[in-house]
């Protein structure tokens, strides 16, 4: 169980998020058959992050799921994809007793536990507490956002859009393990075969690593990773000295380079 603190300080609202609500009596089964991860026993056990994937095994929704009640289950998920993943659900619902909606929230990012609906981010302890206030908007004074981006980065937590490509990425290449986003041991879902031959029969390719450049790259155009000048992969999110790149695993031993300086893995 997480503590009510952890060593950074962090508090702002993440005003990229949206919330959507299931209900229905076919609800938990419903969500149960799309998701990575398990969420039998959300009712009782604390928030989940999960993803769903296409039939090709990559990555189309990742987001968190909690509960409140035996009536609802919440989707905390990146606004540019609440849209898409609400046609998604629709479509594969048929004849489900499951009802869609939306529902207004102010989500606030914590690196301590908020009085209101908070749930630890199960992620990894340094990413804090993910907090839901659904009553009047508080006005709350952002703090710690640069802390907390360098947690992201350290932890190697990919982001919505960034590192997470609709129908491009795979999710085990991107850490998703190692967040406990995803259960092999979980009865069937879309893209499970290919994730688990991936887990199981094949080595990775490719893997998300989080980087550390010395010096601050003056140019950061060229977006690659480089090897002895050939290019051995990309680099995605970028923060003071940290960046995540996605290399391929034959090159996570030799010397690289990003934007003409030397980096260094970290994980």
């Amino acid at each position: 169980m997480m503590s009510d603190t952890i060593e950074s300080n962090f508090c702002f609202v993440d005003k990229n998020r949206a919330i959507l609500i299931l209900e229905g009596k076919d609800k938990l089964d419903f969500l149960q058959a799309l998701t990575t991860n398990n969420i039998e026993n959300i009712p009782k056990e604390d928030m989940v992050y999960t993803a769903i994937l296409s039939p090709q095994g990559k990555y189309l929704y990742d987001f968190f799921v909690f509960s409140l009640s035996d009536n609802e289950i919440f989707i905390d998920i990146h606004k540019s994809r609440a849209s898409a993943i609400k046609k998604f659900l629709e479509f594969y619902k048929l004849n489900s007793d499951v009802f869609i909606s939306d529902r207004r929230c102010q989500i606030l990012i914590s690196s301590k536990k908020e009085k209101m609906y908070s749930f630890a981010d199960p992620r990894a302890k340094t990413m804090g507490w993910r907090c839901y206030n659904f009553k009047k908007e508080l006005k709350i004074p952002d703090q710690g956002f640069d802390d907390f981006q360098i947690n992201r980065l350290k932890n190697v937590v990919p982001e919505t859009g960034v590192e997470l490509i609709p129908e491009k990425s795979y999710i085990l290449e991107l850490n998703f393990e190692k967040l406990q986003g995803v259960d092999f041991k979980k009865g069937c879902y879309i893209g499970q075969e290919v994730t688990a031959r991936m887990k199981h029969k094949a080595t990775l390719k490719n893997r998300l690593y989080c980087g550390y450049i010395q010096r601050s790259p003056k140019n950061a155009d060229d977006r690659k990773v480089y090897s002895n000048d050939k290019a051995v992969g990309d680099v995605y999110s970028i923060f003071n000295n940290y960046c995540l790149i996605k290399i391929k695993e034959d090159f996570k031993d030799a010397e690289l380079t990003v934007f003409g300086e030397p980096v260094t893995l970290l994980n």
